[in-house]
Formats: structure tokens, C-alpha cells, sequence
């Protein structure tokens, strides 16, 4: 994995997520343990705890999650 994806494309905050499901922008789970992709794909719903994407619920403590930050569009548009 590039360490400018994981400073670039992170999704950590609710705001994060919630411009990604609000825009229906599709999301990247990755396992850092299996070292690989896992699902692909619009947020349905999430919580504090939770994001679920297909009919999957992933915990936001245990994957990475990569999309489009809101806050890197934001800066560009400044």
C-alpha cells in the first residue's frame, strides 16, 4: 500500500464518509491484516461503529477505509 494513499484518500471522520455516501462515491474496505481489498463500493449506511457497504457491515476500528475526504475537496476549491 503508498503511504499517499493513506494520507490522501483515508476516510476517518463522519463528515468523511458522510460527503462519500451523500455523493454516492464508491469506497475501498482494506484488511491490513489479509493485505488486501476486501469490498468495493457505495456506502448504504453507518454509525460511529459501523459502515456497511453491500450488505456487509465492516467495523470502523478493524479496516481502512479509502474514498474522497472531504476536506481534501474543499481545500482544492479555496
Amino acid at each position: 500500500m503508498y503511504l499517499s494513499k493513506l494520507t490522501n484518500k483515508s476516510l476517518v471522520t463522519n463528515n468523511d464518509l458522510d460527503f462519500n455516501y451523500r455523493l454516492g462515491i464508491p469506497v475501498e474496505v482494506f484488511c491490513s491484516k489479509q493485505k488486501k481489498t476486501i469490498a468495493f463500493g457505495q456506502i448504504h449506511s453507518f454509525n460511529d461503529q459501523m459502515i456497511q457497504i453491500h450488505e456487509f457491515a465492516f467495523c470502523r476500528s478493524t479496516y481502512l477505509f479509502f474514498g474522497q475526504p472531504a476536506k481534501s475537496v474543499l481545500s482544492k476549491s479555496s
